[in-house]
């Protein structure tokens, strides 16, 4: 199951980032393998980045709760 949760973050996420709403992304799985994944994604600078979580936040819903989702715009990952 953590496989296929991984397969569908990771495939939304590099849809977004080929349509260029994000640079990068990084998923991080706990030890535990029931717990949420935290997501870190770098930010465009043309967005805000408010707008970006939010857009990650909807695109997630189903898998990662908005806590465990990070907009950085300061380095690469």
């Amino acid at each position: 199951m953590r496989k296929a949760r991984h397969l569908a973050i990771s495939t939304r996420l590099e849809a977004t980032r080929r349509l260029g709403l994000v640079e990068s992304y990084r998923i991080d799985w706990p030890q535990k393998s029931l717990c949420a994944p935290r997501v870190t994604v770098q930010a465009r600078p043309a967005y805000p980045t408010q707008v970006t979580k939010s857009y990650i936040a909807d695109l997630l819903e189903q898998f990662v709760p908005v806590r465990e989702i990070v907009v950085t715009r300061t380095h690469p990952l």
